[in-house]
């Protein structure tokens, strides 16, 4: 994607210099267009390990008052990285 985007701005920067102001704006609002563009996510995350990510929810649950919030979330998050836990995308 970034060697497309480096080429439309070479081409606009050539067409710039040689007096094609027209094509030039075209060619810079194609690559603002393209460039602003934002990546879509492939999926959310997911537990490698459900039962242990199980396991770290429920003690989340226990030890915060109010569940689900960011502290329980990131708590339950933190401690099952901790035990090995790992994720992936979901597909």
């Amino acid at each position: 994607m970034r060697t497309i985007l480096a080429k439309i701005n070479i081409l606009a920067n050539t067409f710039e210099k040689d007096g094609n102001l027209e094509i030039a704006d075209l060619l810079h609002d194609v690559f603002i267009k393209i460039s602003k563009k934002k990546k879509k996510s492939s999926g959310k995350n997911v537990p490698n390990n459900p039962s242990l990510w199980a396991s770290c929810q429920a003690w989340a649950k226990r030890t915060f008052d109010v569940h689900p919030s960011a502290y329980s979330n990131g708590a339950a998050s933190k401690r099952y990285k901790a035990k090995g836990g790992t994720w992936r995308k979901e597909k």
